[in-house]
C-alpha cells in the first residue's frame, strides 16, 4: 500500500502504542499530526 503524501491524525502519541503508530507511519512517507491530551 502506498502512503505517500498520506496525512494521519494519531490521539495519545505521546508513548505506547501511539508513539509506535506514529513512528512506523512516519517511516513509510505518512505525515503525522499527534494529539496529545495531558
Amino acid at each position: 500500500m502506498n502512503l505517500d503524501n498520506q496525512i494521519a491524525v494519531i490521539t495519545g502519541g505521546a508513548s505506547g502504542m501511539g508513539k509506535a503508530c506514529a513512528q512506523a507511519l512516519t517511516a513509510r512517507g505518512v505525515r503525522v499530526v499527534i494529539w496529545i491530551n495531558r
